[in-house]
């Protein structure tokens, strides 16, 4: 589904990003559990913190001045037609968990799918609510 056809106002535009962004880091979660045995493996993140910045910048200037700025920032670029740009960048973390102990590298790609899939659940459903409290319906 096109997603972009269900924008209506700023806040809906907003969740349509969430939600895009969702996909594109369970792809990469996905990816760093289906190829870990592939040669010079090397587990890569998306930064959620610097998207939910801004997120929040942009919820910030759409409460005071109702409109939508979404700004570019070190690792996501706001693309035209509502594409996201996800700067992939190495996990030394995970990737220390790789090496030491499988067991907790994969717990830690689950729990990140799990997180990721609250957020994906959550920004889905309350575009839905929006879109039904407007009259649409989300197929």
């Amino acid at each position: 589904m096109d997603l972009s056809s269900l924008i209506r106002d700023n806040v809906d535009e907003l969740l349509v990003k969430i939600i895009r962004f969702t996909h594109i880091y369970h792809k990469v979660i996905l990816e760093n559990i289906n190829n870990c045995h592939s040669a010079d493996f090397i587990p890569r993140r998306v930064d959620v913190e610097d998207f939910a910045r801004a997120i929040s910048i942009a919820l910030s200037e759409h409460q005071k001045n109702k409109r939508l700025v979404l700004c570019d920032n070190e690792s996501v670029s706001f693309m035209s037609g509502g594409q996201l740009n996800i700067k992939l960048k190495a996990d030394p973390a995970a990737g220390k968990l790789f090496e030491e102990d499988f067991d907790q590298y994969l717990s830690l790609q689950q729990q990140r799918l799990n997180e990721n899939a609250i957020n994906n659940r959550t920004a889905c459903a309350l575009l839905g609510h929006k879109l039904k409290l407007a009259g649409m319906a989300v197929q």
